[in-house]
């Protein structure tokens, strides 16, 4: 029941009229709904269409207000778009600094990985080519013997690099990760 209505007196006169039939099924349909009787809906209808005409600027304010509303949201979001968008420019510059300063350690590791290789290696061939052949050929051993001897220690020395690769791998698996 419409309550903006129940306040008003009733007209002494009556009127009978036909509706149109689509309008006819919903009023029966709302009354259903409601358990309204149809003279009841109908009268409340009348008088929200004559008031709607003699104050056409009703609905327009509050769909003014409405829209004031939206229009205020959207600006507030579209100021947090913008604040979480620079914040976003700022991280990304961020991320790519770092990536470029990991990228000048990894050259710098890469480097000095590359210099101590190269002075282990040096050393190695100074141990056998002037220490280990020497002896080992002073002592009476063939070319054959020394090489098979220099394959076996060259075996060894892998295998020892590989199992402290693999001890590493694991330590680093270990590790818990970095926020």
């Amino acid at each position: 029941m419409d309550t903006r209505n129940s306040n008003r007196s009733l007209s002494s006169q009556t009127s009978s009229q036909r509706l149109y039939e689509d309008d006819h099924d919903e009023i029966s349909r709302i009354c259903r709904e409601t358990g309204r009787k149809p003279a009841e809906e109908i009268r409340d209808l009348v008088s929200e269409a004559l008031s709607a005409r003699r104050n056409p600027q009703a609905g327009t304010n509050e769909i003014m207000e409405t829209l004031q509303q939206l229009v205020e949201q959207n600006r507030l979001a579209n100021e947090r778009y913008e604040r979480l968008l620079e914040k976003y420019e700022q991280l990304d510059e961020r991320n790519a600094r770092l990536k470029q300063g990991l990228v000048q350690n990894l050259r710098e590791f890469y480097a000095i990985l590359l210099e101590t290789l190269s002075a282990s290696i040096g050393a190695r061939r100074l141990a056998w080519n002037y220490v280990a052949y020497t002896v080992l050929k002073q002592s009476g051993s063939t070319d054959e013997q020394i090489k098979q001897r220099y394959e076996a220690e060259k075996k060894a020395w892998i295998d020892e690099k590989d199992n402290i690769a693999r001890a590493l791998e694991e330590a680093i698996k270990k590790m818990p990760p970095q926020p």
